[in-house]
């Protein structure tokens, strides 16, 4: 062929996939740009949304503020296609309620937003989503759209329909009219809050919005422009509105720290903040298994032949390693052995960690490694593992995919292996434990404020009597607290078993949180109990326990608890009051794909009310959980009071994200908008689900690629 052919084609090939192969200028800039925080915190322009998302496992804390309305929320994406936005109002020009209930505490408004994506943008259609804003919350932003997103190099051009609020302005043909009549009209609402108006949705006028943003990247920096069909003035938020166009800029200072300034209405400035984390994955590096050097056959034989050097030298080196023997036996052709640590977040990885320690101390005679899994002193999984496999993939050649194809596991919780072993270490009781470090308690989406907290000093105390027999108290000594003009007023007619908190926190603040002793055991196979007595809580002591039922075949778990509780003094101390009740549930949980878990129960409430709760979260492979939860009782709306009924969400993030070594701690944190006694539940501090209930099979396979780890 031609050389100057061939350099042609070879020319041509190389500049189609310059296309891929070839930077942008924009890879170089140091501040990432892209889709930012609405002033509600979803992602969106400036009041108005837009078809952009979190990616998932993100949260976002987001701040925005001008007069009258100043926005605190907190946006989660539970999936790529979802978002979620628990949105605190602080409405400046009016006033909560009466000075008896708020004094002059301005109007708080509390409410959720969801916002989902139908498609993603492609090379010629838009990204298309739906959302519902101020789902049962009071009413006052409630509004719904349809959007479209469509991006051009640097420039994102959003268009959608609004209804509700977003529709004010009108000035188009509500299209859903031609479904039924019933989208003609919008009833007004008035109520307590808290219901679901499924009735109002898309309804009403309807408007046009949109809006246009352009990231300017060499400076970090997000423009904005839109057209707002809210039209405040005319239903009574604002007095005038000059101009239906805002615009704004949002400053990318890092991924996780964005500022926006933007000019609203013609008339009026607002500036904001927002923090974000991703928790998708562990993206610190974690320390690898310590080396282990397999003994020579001479060394296998002598350990063989006197297994007590075998056996100190397997418990010397899983010390190393965090992880601490239990039992153990050396038999023909297998070793046994059974383990607790504290140190990692995975069953598998403790496994794993176990098996290579195992595996270089024993004889070649030696084809399987049988590790009992234990939290605390209850066994809940026995990983049988094929030792040839597992030192195949250890040593590069193999996967993690065939150690599970060559290895089973169980569970025989029944019949732990300490009961008749071997080899079993001296355990000494009663065992001692405490720890002292700061902790919080807060009050959130109250009328004083967002965020009322108290920062406590606590010690917690554990005193092991003997296997499954512990002892445990927590003291609280008050450091500072901003709970002095803290008001949790109720006219409900129900016994107050949660609404008089604020006398709870007034005349308890160096308290006893729990002084309880429980004692755990496992009668049957897959069958677990607990019992406990004493003080449960910080408003609640007395007797009570509950039952799990954990099938390791199966994705559901059920569970029973019950307990006769009495009302603990203000001072939470020792004495009580008179209030007593019991209180009973029946849950069922089950784990669907995607990490999603479900969990129903229903039962007896601390008031006495009857009724069920829905809770649904999602826990990712790094650990961090989402939910979110309701319960609805016999009680009426007016009974209740507002919100209607009791709901919330709740995250928990493993502490491990956050160091350079694996921990087993969590930094859990749940909101409530009310404190009310409606479909109040008594606070457990470890129920059984959370101990043993991720244990079953599935879960081992989910977490079957860290065994290598």
């Amino acid at each position: 062929m031609d050389k100057t052919k061939l350099l042609g084609s070879l020319y041509i090939v190389l500049l189609f996939l310059s296309q891929n192969i070839l930077s942008s200028i924009n890879d170089y800039y140091p501040r990432p740009v892209g889709p930012s925080s609405s002033n509600y915190g979803n992602t969106g322009i400036l009041e108005m949304p837009n078809a952009r998302f979190m990616e998932e496992a993100k949260m976002r804390l987001n701040f925005s503020g001008s007069f009258p309305h100043e926005y605190t929320s907190l946006t989660t994406s539970p999936f790529n296609w979802f978002e979620a936005t628990y949105r605190y109002t602080e409405i400046k020009d009016e006033l909560y309620g009466p000075s008896i209930y708020s004094g002059n505490q301005s109007l708080k408004d509390k409410g959720f937003d969801m916002k989902f994506r139908i498609f993603k943008e492609s090379s010629y259609l838009p990204a298309l989503a739906v959302g519902l804003n101020d789902i049962a919350g009071t009413g006052l932003f409630s509004s719904e759209y349809i959007v479209a997103t469509k991006n051009y190099r640097d420039i994102d051009f959003t268009l959608g329909l609004g209804f509700g609020l977003l529709g004010t302005e009108g000035g188009i043909s509500n299209p859903f009219t031609s479904l039924s009549d019933s989208f003609k009209r919008r009833p007004s609402y008035s109520g307590l809050g808290g219901e679901f108006s499924i009735g109002t949705w898309f309804s009403g006028d309807a408007a046009l919005f949109g809006g246009v943003e352009y990231n300017l990247r060499k400076y970090g920096l997000r423009l904005k422009l839109e057209y707002d069909t809210s039209n405040l003035d005319e239903v009574g938020k604002v007095d005038k509105v000059k101009s239906r166009f805002n615009f704004g800029a949002t400053y990318h200072i890092s991924e996780s720290l964005n500022l926006s300034a933007a000019f609203e209405r013609g008339d009026v400035f607002r500036i904001g903040f927002n923090l974000t984390g991703n928790f998708l994955e562990d993206t610190i590096l974690k320390p690898s298994p310590k080396n282990v050097i397999k003994l020579d056959k001479q060394r296998m034989d002598r350990l063989r032949q006197n297994k007590d050097i075998f056996y100190r030298s397997l418990n010397k080196s899983l010390l190393d390693e965090g992880i601490y023997i239990q039992a153990a036996n050396y038999n023909e052709n297998s070793v046994d052995v059974a383990v607790a640590t504290e140190r990692f977040f995975t069953y598998s990885r403790t496994a794993g960690r176990t098996a290579r320690i195992a595996s270089a101390l024993s004889s070649d005679e030696v084809d399987e490694i049988n590790v009992h899994v234990m939290n605390g002193d209850t066994e809940l999984v026995i990983y049988s593992i094929n030792r040839e496999q597992f030192d195949r993939a250890d040593n590069g050649i193999g996967s993690v995919n065939e150690i599970l194809d060559k290895s089973s596991f169980s569970s025989a919780n029944n019949d732990p292996l300490y009961n008749d072993a071997d080899f079993m270490p001296t355990v000494v009781f009663p065992d001692f434990r405490w720890t002292m470090a700061p902790s919080l308690r807060h009050q959130l989406g109250g009328p004083e404020g967002f965020y009322l907290g108290a920062l406590i000093w606590q010690t917690d105390l554990i005193l092991k009597i003997r296997r499954n027999l512990t002892l445990y108290t927590s003291l609280g000594i008050n450091i500072y607290d901003t709970f002095d003009n803290f008001v949790n007023f109720s006219t409900s007619p129900i016994p107050k078993v949660r609404s008089d908190i604020q006398r709870y926190l007034d005349e308890g603040k160096n308290h006893i949180k729990r002084m309880n002793i429980e004692y755990h055991g496992s009668p049957f196979k897959d069958v677990f109990y607990r019992v406990e007595a004493g003080i449960l809580e910080e408003m609640f002591a007395g007797v009570g326990g509950e039952i799990l039922y954990r099938p390791f075949n199966k994705r559901y778990v059920l569970g029973l608890s019950a307990h006769k509780v009495r009302k603990r003094a203000f001072n939470q101390k020792f004495s009580l009051m008179d209030y007593e009740n019991i209180t009973a549930h029946l849950s069922l949980y089950n784990e669907w794909p995607a990490g999603v878990l479900s969990a129903i129960s229903v039962g007896e409430y601390l008031a006495g009310d009857v009724g069920g709760t829905l809770d649904v979260s999602r826990r990712y492979k790094s650990g961090f959980t989402l939910g979110v939860f309701a319960t609805k009782t016999n009680l009426s709306a007016e009974e209740f009071g507002e919100g209607s009924f009791d709901k919330g969400f709740y995250f928990s993030i493993p502490t491990k994200l956050f160091f350079t070594d694996y921990t087993t701690g969590h930094i859990g944190f749940g909101l409530n908008p009310l404190t009310k006694d409606g479909g109040a539940k008594l606070w457990q501090s470890a129920n059984l689900y959370g101990v043993f209930g991720d244990s079953h099979a599935t879960s081992i396979i989910r977490d079957w690629d860290s065994i290598l780890d």
